[in-house]
Order: structure tokens, then sequence, then C-alpha cells
């Protein structure tokens, strides 16, 4: 790279410079302008930076279906416009986007399984930490029941974790180990790469586009920024304006400079420099600018000031300029110097990078030491002049702090099948097939235009001279009139010979010409193309279901998936480097920026300070690891397991729960495999259980109904003796009681029978009296009664009516008294 007769050609400086010299802008200036020079200008055609970005256009032409035509108008019409037919003048010469479905269907069936990153600490310390929980998991494992015990004997007290939160058996434990056991600082670092890559919206705009960019141009770049004002930010650049060092590595591993070209306005740059450049300096840069890039000048000499601005304003501001933003690295000395104290002690003292030995060592001896580590240089050049940017060394530089001795630039860059600085893309190899399938597509316009309609073959002489009797004789034109009028045609079927001939009239059926060769031949590189890119139609989901096997269409998809796995590779190692520059930066974030209290509030000042507190511990290295969600087919075939698994009662729906919310099919199948098993043990356990539940439950039933059946007996036996002895009860109150009654009967007829006694005597006696005195009434009555009658009879008085009265309620009276 160094020369020392090519230095004022254009060639590298000295990278055995010292530090002083390399911080200086002559250093950088030089090594801006031997990468100008190695690349080439931007506007020459023959340079290399030119032609690699003519490709790159190229391809993306192709693969956004926009393509320059000239190129079919040449190869089908003639050069000369006089020598052409004009038959190709109307036809469309639209490109068929037949590449863009291809690089869409690439692109999005990479983007369809978003990755994630995987972050685990393998530095020695935290693996120690990893293996002590591992084993701490395992033998909580292995003492579930006593912990669960234990649980229940203090009331619900947990003294780590709770023991039902614990894998059942040790081969859960181990899913359970690699999916979510981290240590405190790989939770923290999780949750920050997450949260700026979140952030920057990688996921979204950039890891797409970089996708997009490996399958059209077959590169992708992303660089980082770790501000500490302005954050941790990946940016994407347009690998068209990317410029490197030579590699042949895929990775761009072993490049020592890399940069990018973007075009600015001179107002921007104005902000970008500051007071580095003067207003005379930037008129020359306009002026530069408008001879290089043919922009208007009509209002390059305007002015005018801006009173919100405070500041004069010129017309060439918004003039565009082209900026190299580049770095490159190096490599500087550390020294070191080893003293022996007079205690006999030896300490190691740091002397910086410009160190020189002295030559009076003293009483006590010392020994210098020195390190060679890897430092990044780098600033903004204004190509093709003398002028220079923010040049320096870089800070905030993530490093390994196992191996600080290097350092990586802030481009992480990928490419596809590298070959001469040049990327071979999978547009760029369909672009020849793409170029004939549509010239086939203007050729088959082309067959329609020309193609005539149906027509009549017509026979003059057997159409000359038709009789037709008085009308004469009608003439081929005239005939032909008719049969266009009126569908009859007439003519002679004989000849003048005599003999019969053909129809003179017969229908030409005009087919288009080489129409099905054409859409053979558009077939054949449609084909061209699904073998260059290898997606086939079962991978682009064009062909009819049940129109090929399973097991056909699982070969077809996998035979899909190793075509492009190139491409795959590159956007998951993209991804690596951006999550590995992240965390790194993480963890050099100053204590009092203000960018580390916007990640103390995003996600916990604790997790900044574990991840970010190497005065108390070594920094963390993390080895990261890119997973991706599963495809369709592993979801559709995992979803298959876990409903037959469901039907089959052999999991639960927590079960299916948690193997869906696993990313990875291979451990997502494990665990259902434990699961199922655990599933299987616990349903034999169950009805173990119950088989010996419902012989308890028998037997007590059996007990029970014998217990029933004494008891019922006893109660049986009481019942009879206490009917027995309620009964001799019974019959001794029904005795007494008829005792008492039979002497108060006894009683009451021996005081009835003396007193009825007395009273019939009397009553018999009064009855005499009372006979003998109504008899006597009676006699006397008769007789007054008689003589009454007589007296009456005679006429010597009247009727006496009490005394009839009297007569006529003797009988009552007499009743009375003898019921008295």
């Amino acid at each position: 790279m160094y020369n020392n007769e090519n230095k004022k050609a254009g060639g590298f400086p000295d990278p055995l410079s010292s530090r002083e010299q390399k911080e200086s802008k002559s250093f950088g200036l030089q090594y801006a302008k031997a990468i100008e020079n190695q690349w080439g200008k931007t506007n020459d055609s023959g340079s290399s930076y030119k032609k690699r970005n003519n490709i790159f256009e190229r391809n993306r032409d192709y693969a956004n279906g926009t393509q320059d035509t000239n190129i079919y108008k040449q190869l089908l019409t003639s050069l000369d416009p006089n020598n052409v037919d004009g038959s190709l003048v109307n036809l469309d010469y639209t490109p068929v986007p037949i590449l863009p479905k291809f690089a869409r269907i690439v692109s999005n069936k990479i983007l369809s399984r978003e990755p994630y990153p995987n972050l685990e600490a393998v530095d020695p310390i935290s693996s120690s930490e990893k293996n002590k929980e591992k084993i701490r998991l395992k033998t909580q494992v292995q003492v579930k029941k006593e912990l669960a015990a234990l649980k229940a004997e203090t009331g619900g007290l947990v003294l780590d974790k709770d023991p039902d939160n614990l894998p059942d058996t040790l081969e859960e434990a181990e899913i359970f180990l690699n999916t979510n056991v981290k240590t405190d600082a790989e939770i923290a670092a999780q949750i920050g790469t997450n949260m700026t890559l979140q952030w920057a919206g990688f996921n979204d705009n950039i890891f797409r586009r970089c996708v997009n960019d490996l399958v059209s141009c077959g590169m992708a770049v992303v660089k980082r920024s770790n501000d500490p004002n302005y954050g941790i930010k990946p940016n994407y650049v347009d690998p068209a304006s990317f410029i490197h060092s030579f590699t042949e590595d895929p990775n761009f591993e072993d490049v020592v400079y890399a940069g990018h070209i973007k075009s600015i306005s001179i107002q921007e740059l104005k902000r970008l420099a500051g007071d580095t450049l003067q207003e005379k300096d930037f008129e020359k840069l306009a002026t530069k600018a408008a001879r290089n890039k043919s922009q208007s000048t009509h209002n390059f000499s305007s002015s005018s000031y801006d009173q919100t601005l405070g500041k004069k304003k010129y017309g060439y501001d918004d003039y565009m300029i082209d900026i190299l933003d580049f770095e490159f690295i190096s490599v500087d000395c550390m020294h070191f110097e080893e003293k022996e104290n007079r205690h006999g002690n030896r300490n190691f003292f740091y002397e910086g990078f410009s160190y020189k030995e002295k030559s009076n060592k003293g009483v006590f001896e010392r020994i210098p030491h020195k390190m060679e580590i890897t430092t990044i240089y780098g600033g903004m050049y204004i190509m093709g002049t003398d002028y220079i940017l923010n040049y320096g060394m870089k800070t905030n530089i993530p490093r390994n702090k196992h191996d600080i001795s290097k350092a990586r630039m802030s481009y992480s860059v990928v490419a596809t099948n590298m070959r001469r600085m040049i990327p071979k893309s999978m547009i760029d190899s369909c672009v020849g097939f793409a170029d004939m399938l549509q010239i086939t597509h203007l050729k088959l316009q082309q067959a329609i235009a020309k193609a005539k309609p149906d027509g009549l073959i017509i026979d003059i002489e057997g159409l000359e001279n038709v009789q037709l009797g008085k009308g004469g004789e009608l003439q081929p034109l005239e005939l032909h009139d008719i049969y266009e009028q009126t569908g009859v045609f007439y003519y002679r079927s004989k000849n003048p010979e005599g003999g019969f001939q053909n129809p003179p009239v017969r229908e030409i059926n005009n087919s288009i010409r080489n129409v099905n060769e054409l859409i053979g031949l558009y077939n054949h590189y449609l084909r061209m193309i699904r073998d260059a890119t290898g997606v086939n139609e079962v991978m682009d989901a064009s062909s009819p279901k049940g129109e090929s096997l399973v097991g056909v269409r699982e070969q077809a998809i996998a035979a899909g998936n190793n075509a492009i796995y190139d491409i795959t590779n590159s956007s998951m190692i993209l991804f690596k480097k951006v999550c590995e520059d992240v965390v790194k930066c993480l963890q050099i974030i100053p204590a009092e920026s203000v960018l580390m209290k916007v990640y103390q509030n995003a996600i916990g000042e604790e997790n900044m300070k574990v991840l970010s507190s190497f005065s108390d511990l070594p920094m963390y290295n993390f080895g990261v690891s890119v997973q991706k969600e599963m495809e369709d087919n592993e979801r559709a075939y995992l979803e298959q397991n876990i409903q037959m698994a469901i039907s089959q009662k052999e999991i639960d729906l927590e079960d299916a729960i948690a193997v869906r919310n696993l990313k990875d099919v291979n451990q997502a199948e494990r665990l259902l495999v434990v699961r199922r098993k655990k599933r299987i043990e616990r349903a034999q356990e169950q009805a173990a259980q119950n088989s010996q539940m419902q012989s308890q439950q028998a037997q007590q039933a059996t007990q029970a109904a014998s217990q029933a059946r004494q008891q019922e007996m006893q109660m049986e036996a009481q019942i009879e003796a206490q009917k027995l002895q309620l009964k001799s009860q019974l019959e001794i109150e029904v005795a007494r009681a008829k005792h008492e009654f039979d002497k108060e009967i006894e009683t009451i007829r021996a005081s009835a029978t003396l007193g009825f006694k007395t009273e019939d005597q009397e009553f018999k006696e009064k009855l005499e009296v009372l006979k003998e005195d109504r008899k006597d009434s009676r006699v006397k009555k008769q007789a007054s009664q008689q003589s009454k009658l007589l007296s009456q009879r005679q006429g010597k008085r009247g009727e006496l009516q009490e005394e009839m009265n009297l007569m006529a309620d003797a009988p009552e009276i007499t009743e009375n008294i003898l019921e008295q």
C-alpha cells in the first residue's frame, strides 16, 4: 500500500507513522485522496466506482421492472429509421414484471421469518455463573417434591424459586435451561439490544432494505453510530455508493478501509464544517460543483439575508457536492513501563503512545513493554478538493475487553458470490433471460399485430359468365356482392370440358403465425429464470393444490431453500454483526451521558448498572446467535401434531400454549414430546389413583352397607322392644283406666240404682194420687159437662169457653205430669 515514490501520485501514506502524524489532517487527506484515486471519480464512466455503480443500478432496475427498453428497440428494429417497415412502432415496450415477482418472493420468504438476537455471555465468569445456575436448577428439579412439601408446611414461603413453576423432569429442565436460564447481564444485554434495534426501526426498515439489496445487488451495508449524545443507531448505506479495500471475503472481515459517498448540499456542508471553512471556500466548492454536475448557475451570485436564521443566504447553498465519509484501520503501540520500588515490588505504569526509553534509568530497574492495538481513524473528505472535515481517531470504539488489541470499523458488510470486488446477485444471473423473455413478449405482440382476418379464396374461372335466364350473365364481382348480401352463391359445377370442378369459393382461416412457438419460447425462458433463481412452482405457490404429492412438494420447497441459502445466510450474518456492535456499544456508554439516562429510563437503572459497571466487574463477552421464527410449513406441521395430541387428550391446553410460544421448531417438538409423556404419566397415575379410589370407595360402601344393616337391625330390635314396652304400658294403662272406668261405672250404677228406686216409689205414689185426683176431676167434669149439655139442650144456659179450653188442655197437663 505504501510507496515512497508515489506519495505525490496519490499513494497511501505510511501505515507505520506515529500517532501524532496519523492524527494530522495531512495524513487523513492523503489517505482519502488515495482512496479516491483507487476507485476513480464518480462521474468517470471508466472508474471502478462507476462500473460497479452501473451494475447495481441496472440490477435494481430489473428487480423493479423498470429497465431501459432501448435495447429491445435496437434488437427488433433497424438502427436506420428509414429502413424500418413501421410494424413495431405501436408495440407496448413496458417490461414484463417477471423478475420483480421472483425478487419479492425471495425477499418476503427471508423476512417472513423475523430474526431476533439471542445473547449469551461466553466469558469465563459468566459461564461459571450460568453453570452454577444450571446445577442449582437441576438440583431443585430433583427435590421438587420436598420443596413443595416445605412450601405447604411454611404456609407458602418460597426460598428461591416457586416449586410450582419448576420443571417436573430433567429432560424438561434441559429445554428450560436452553431457553429461559439467563444471567442478569444477559437479560440486560438482551433487553438493551432489542430496545436499540426497535428505536432505530431496524427490522421494519433497515433490515428489509438490506435483504432487498442482497437479492438485487448481492451486497448489503449497515453503518453503526454510537455518539453519547445522539445514541446507538444502525444506519442504512446504499451498496452502490460503498467503497472498500480489496477483498474476496464475502463477510468483509479483512478490509483495511471502508467508506461511502453521499451527496449533500452546501448548506448542509456549512452545518457540518462549522468554523472550519470560510465563505470563500464554499464559493470555490460551488463553482466546481456547477462545472462537474451541470447545475444551473443563474442564481449563483444571488444572496439575501434571512431574518429568521440571522445569517446571509447564497444562491449556491442548494448546490450538491460529493462527500466521502471514510475510516481506516491502523495499529498504534501503547507503551508501559515496569518499575521496581524500594520494597522490591514491581508495578506497571502506562506511558502513552509516544514513549522514548530513558537513558538514565536511575536507582531502580525500568523495563519497557509495549502492546499493539488496533485503532480507527476517519473523517469526511470533499471529493476532488483539498478539504477534509472532522478527521481524527475515532472515539467510543466498541472493543472486546478480553482482546482489547482488536477493533472493528463501524461498517457491517456482507455479500454473496464475491468475485473481483463485484458480487454476483440473483437478479444479475437472470438479466439475460429476462431480456429474451421480454423480446419474446414483443414478438408475440408483433405476430398479433400482423395477423390477418379470415378471408375467401375465389376461383374466377368457375364464376365467369354465369347464366341467369333473361337477366343475362353475372360477373364474379357481382356474384360476390350477392353472396355478401344474401349468403347465396351461384356458380357452374362443370367446367367447359364437361367435368365437375371444385367449389370456386373457399374460406381462408388465417391464424397467428408462430404463436405456439413463441409461447413455448416464453415458457422456456421462464423456466430458465426459475432454474437460475431456484424459485420453483411449489415455492411460489403457483402450482394447484393436489397436483403433486406431499413428499414431492416438500422436496421442491427444500430445493428452493437450498438455492437461496447464500442470501439467507448473508442476511443472518449481517443481523448478527449489527447486534454484536450494538451490545458492545451498550457496555461503553459513559456513565454521566444523556444516553445513559435514556437507557436507564427505558430498560431500568439496575440493568444498565449490571451491564456497564466495569469498576467492579469485567466487561462481558457476549456471543450473539441469530434465531428465526418457524416457517409456515413447520408451524403447520407442529400445529397438526398439537391438535392430534389435544384430540387424543395427551396434552392439556396449557401445554399447547407453551409449545406454540417457542420460536424454534426443534425446541417446540422436544417440549411437545416431554409434555406428552408427562401428560400420559399423569393420566396413568390418575387412572391408578381412580382405580384405587374406586376400590376404596367400594370397600367403604360395603362397610357402610354392613354398618347400615347392623344399625337397621339394632333399630328394629330397639323398635320392637320399645313396641313391646309401649304395648305393655298401654295395656297397663288401659287396664288401669278400664278399672277406674268400671269402678266409676259401678259407683254411678250403684248410686243410680239406689236413687231410682226411691224416686220410683215416690213417683208411683204421686202417680196414684194424681190418678185418683184426675179421676175425681174427670168425674166431676163429666158430671158438669153432662149437666151443661143437658142445660144447653134444654136452652137454659150458654156454653162455657173456659171450661172447654180446660177440657181441651187436660191431656197435655196429664202428659207433663207423667214426664215429671
